[in-house]
């Protein structure tokens, strides 16, 4: 992933310093050649010179060079040690190289030496990619002080929050903060839609993961699969696509036709004009505050009905979104106080789209009877591995002698990571706690099935990983969280019928994992029945036609409205 790295003007008027904007000028015109030359001749004049050395560091950087990029960025530092910028850009290069301990140390630096927004920023980032999101809301929350607007503080700030034990009220404080810093100002256009109640609806779907991506999993189910005679789909798209290189863009693609709306680098007013041409009804964000997220387009109201759902369902703060689709488990009734839109219940606030193309079975042997020891699994996102889900693990695996706990992410390639868990479990022998990278997809599902029972994170659940273990067939338990992102594994298992497996303090985790694990003959026999379970539940069956009669329910309330 790019980061924001931040190249620094020369300071003074020494004939080094003329190299040094020659460089600057060439390398934010992308002749990186050239910047090279220019920098390389500034240091032969003065080879201490730290904006020299830091900029070229971001040259290496930029061509895809990172270890020269982390031997440069230190050199700067050791040349200046009070340039908090050399600190930050040191610790981005560290997080893109994913060295997260030298990240963390560099970022600290940074903040020490400097209070700038931009300091906080990488120490702030750093810490949510270590695994620490409590410590990194309060430096998001210092930079929106400063800049309220702060582009990537503020939708941070919201999504980091997920990750944590933060309570209804505490999230919709945050997402107002977002909300007043940037929303659009005047009145909402008088919508002028054809209020016949037969008619196919328009319905607009606005996000940045029309392509392979965990998001579309979900709401793909949907999007993917309306009756033209109820909804007539428009996609608007909010980062660039490649349908050639990526098959599931295509299919998003070919279902819009030519409804397909690319709306990249369009302001909220253009791409709000464009959703009243259109004449959409109604108007469905997929990200929220995630990359790829235009909250700012909804602010706008640029349809008659606004929902948000799927893609990051945790709620918007914004009053202009009349609805955010959910369900009585992930948002009880006496928490629907504590969200901007009203709560329109679905059978379930995910569903699920199939990789039927990959032919992978739903039933499988339980690894104990081959292994003769019970295997644990924990495959979701590292960040989703908090502090306290770890220590659950270890008091299971302690109760447990002779279990072993199987770790699996991208984010397992980083020693850091490991040393992580490791030390978080000083008392369980290393050859218990198994660590595997990350996979092609159709091999990671593949890999939920060496596990005899999954550990759902907490307070941030699994998510689309719960959804893809249940395909495959394999019994879990679950923590109930404080938000819906500790409460999607809950929804989910109620309405199949397993509430049981089913955590409300982490005394009742350990005690769950325990029994099920010394009950192999019911994990076993779960393990031949749970994919149809979960296929025939309404997580999946009928869940596009629910969700096009309730569009049906909110036009009739609007349509009649006079």
């Amino acid at each position: 992933m790019a980061q924001p790295y931040i190249l620094c003007p020369a300071q003074g008027s020494s004939q080094a310093d003329e190299w040094v904007r020659l460089g600057l000028e060439a390398q934010t015109t992308n002749k990186f050649s050239d910047a090279e030359r220019h920098y390389r001749q500034a240091l032969r004049l003065e080879p201490h010179h730290a904006i020299a050395t830091q900029n070229f560091a971001v040259l290496y950087a930029q061509v895809n060079n990172p270890n020269e990029a982390l031997l440069t960025i230190e050199r700067a530092s050791m040349f200046d040690g009070t340039h908090g910028v050399i600190y930050t850009n040191w610790a981005f290069m560290a997080l893109e190289a994913e060295r997260i301990d030298v990240a963390l140390q560099a970022a600290r630096k940074g903040v020490e030496v400097s209070p700038a927004p931009e300091c906080k920023l990488a120490l702030a980032m750093v810490l949510a990619a270590a695994g620490l999101p409590e410590e990194a809301i309060p430096y998001y929350n210092e930079i929106l002080k400063v800049q309220p607007q702060h582009p990537a503080a503020g939708p941070n700030s919201c999504f980091v929050q997920t990750l944590t034990s933060a309570t209804p009220p505490e999230m919709l404080a945050q997402r107002k903060k977002w909300y007043e810093a940037n929303r659009v100002h005047g009145a909402p256009p008088t919508h002028q839609n054809d209020r016949s109640l037969t008619r196919p609806l328009r319905v607009g779907y606005v996000g940045g993961d029309f392509k392979r991506h965990s998001a579309a999993m979900i709401f793909g189910a949907v999007v993917l699969h309306h009756d033209k005679a109820q909804v007539e789909t428009y996609l608007y798209s909010t980062l660039p696509v490649d349908p050639a290189a990526d098959t599931v863009t295509k299919q998003f693609m070919d279902v819009a036709g030519a409804n397909w709306r690319d709306v990249v680098g369009k302001n909220p007013a253009q791409a709000g004009e464009l959703v009243r041409q259109d004449k959409i009804d109604i108007l469905v964000d997929l990200a929220a505050h995630t990359n790829g997220g235009f909250l700012t387009l909804f602010t706008g109201k640029p349809a008659p009905i606004q929902v948000t759902a799927w893609g990051f369902a945790h709620g918007t703060g914004l009053p202009e979104i009349d609805y955010f689709f959910a369900d009585p488990v992930a948002i009880p009734l006496e928490e629907r106080a504590h969200y901007a839109e009203r709560i329109w219940d679905l059978p379930c606030i995910v569903t699920y789209e199939p990789p039927v193309d990959y032919n992978l079975k739903g039933t499988s042997p339980l690894p104990y009877f081959k292994n003769e020891y019970i295997t644990f699994g924990s495959y979701a996102r590292y960040e989703k591995l908090s502090n306290a889900y770890l220590a659950v693990c270890r008091e299971i695996l302690l109760k447990l002698p002779e279990a072993k706990l199987e770790f699996k992410d991208h984010a397992f390639r980083r020693p850091y990571s490991i040393r992580r868990v490791r030390e978080t479990m000083p008392d369980i022998a290393p050859e218990r706690l198994l660590f595997s990278i990350g996979t092609t997809h159709q091999e990671h599902l593949l890999a939920y099935q060496q596990a005899d029972l999954i550990l759902d994170p907490f307070p941030h659940t699994g998510g689309v990983v719960c959804l893809e273990q249940l395909y495959m067939g394999v019994p879990m338990v679950t923590r109930y969280g404080s938000q819906p992102a500790g409460r999607t594994t809950s929804s989910v298992l109620t309405v199949m019928g397993r509430k049981d497996w089913i955590a409300y303090s982490q005394e009742d985790y350990i005690e769950i994992a325990v029994r099920l694990a010394d009950d192999t003959k019911q994990l076993n026999q779960a393990r031949k029945t749970l994919r149809q379970e979960f296929l025939e539940s309404v997580v999946v069956k009928g869940y596009v036609q629910t969700v096009e009669a309730e569009y049906r329910k909110m036009w009739a309330i609007w349509a009649e409205r006079r």
